[in-house]
C-alpha cells in the first residue's frame, strides 16, 4: 500500500506526542512533589526525574513497535529492510531528543551538585541501552511479520480491492478490510467443509451488487443541476456506502454462526 509508510509515520508521530505529554505531567508533579517538601533538586527528586524519563524511553519502544506492527498486520504488509532502518534511525533520534530534554533542564543542576559525571554516566548508559533495544526490537518485528504475513491466510487489501472493485482507500474509509479478510476465511473454511459453493459464491455477489449500486449514484454526484442536488446525491452516496459497511458485517456474522455447530449457533 503506497501510503501506508505514510499512515504510520504520522501514527507515530502521534503516539510520540502523547507519550511526551504525559512524561511532561510526570516531571511537572514531580516538581511540585517535591518543592512542597522543601527537597527540589534533592538527589531524590533528581532521580524521580530520570526514572520518569527513562520510563518514557522504554514506553515510546514498546508503542512504536506496536503501532508499526498493528497496522502492518492488518494490512498484510511485511516490513522491508529500507523501512526498518527508517525505524532504527528515526526512532534514535527520538531517544536523543528525550535525552537532550533531560540534560537541558537538569544538567546544571548536577554540575551544582558536583553530580555532572554520574549524571553524564547514566545518561550514555540509558542511550547505549535504549539504542540496543531499537535495534532488537526492530530485527525481532522484521522477522515476526515475515513469518506472520507469510503464512497467513488473510488475502491482501490489492486482492481485495480487485474482487469487490473498491479502492483501498475506500475500503479503509470503510473499515471493512478486515471483516471482509475474515469473511473469505469463513467462506473456504466453509466450503471445505462441505457448504455448496454456489451458495458461498452468492455472498461475494451480493456484496458486488451492491458495491455497483454505490458506484451508480456516486457517478451522477456531478449531473446535479444545484449545489442543494449535488449534496442530496452526496448524502445519498455516504448512506449507501455505511449500508454497504452494515452488510458486510452481517455477512461475516452469517459466515460466523454458519461455521459453529447448531447446538452453539444463535
Amino acid at each position: 500500500m503506497e501510503d501506508l509508510d505514510k499512515t504510520l509515520d504520522i501514527m507515530e508521530r502521534d503516539k510520540c506526542t502523547s507519550l511526551l505529554a504525559e512524561n511532561a505531567v510526570r516531571v511537572k508533579k514531580n516538581n511540585i512533589k517535591f518543592t512542597k517538601k522543601n527537597m527540589k533538586h534533592s538527589q531524590e527528586h533528581l532521580d524521580a526525574q530520570m526514572v520518569s524519563y527513562e520510563r518514557l524511553i522504554r514506553t515510546l519502544i514498546k508503542g512504536l513497535v506496536t503501532v508499526e506492527k498493528k497496522v502492518r498486520q492488518k494490512y498484510l504488509v511485511p516490513l522491508d529492510s529500507v523501512r526498518a532502518n527508517k525505524l532504527r534511525a528515526s526512532w534514535n533520534t527520538e531517544v536523543e531528543c528525550i535525552l537532550e530534554d533531560l540534560n537541558k533542564k537538569y544538567r546544571s543542576v548536577h554540575i551544582q551538585r558536583k553530580s555532572v559525571e554520574e549524571f553524564d554516566q547514566k545518561v550514555s548508559q540509558v542511550l547505549k541501552d535504549a539504542k540496543i533495544s531499537v535495534d532488537t526490537e526492530v530485527t525481532k518485528l522484521q522477522e515476526k511479520l515475515g513469518e506472520e504475513i507469510g503464512t497467513s491466510e488473510k488475502i491482501q487489501p490489492s486482492e481485495l480491492s480487485r474482487i469487490y472493485g473498491l479502492d483501498e482507500s475506500v475500503l479503509i474509509d470503510l473499515q471493512v478490510i478486515e471483516p471482509l479478510q475474515n469473511l473469505k476465511i469463513l467462506c473456504n473454511q466453509l466450503q471445505g467443509s462441505g457448504c455448496d459453493e454456489g451458495v458461498l459464491n452468492s455472498v461475494d455477489e451480493i456484496i458486488k451488487m451492491y458495491v455497483k449500486e454505490v458506484k451508480a449514484v456516486e457517478s451522477t454526484v456531478w449531473s446535479g443541476r444545484s449545489a442543494d442536488q449535488r449534496k442530496e446525491i452526496k448524502m445519498r452516496a455516504a448512506k449507501l456506502n455505511l449500508n454497504l459497511k452494515e452488510i458486510v458485517y452481517s455477512l461475516l456474522d452469517l459466515a460466523s454462526q454458519a461455521i459453529l455447530e447448531k447446538e452453539k449457533r444463535n
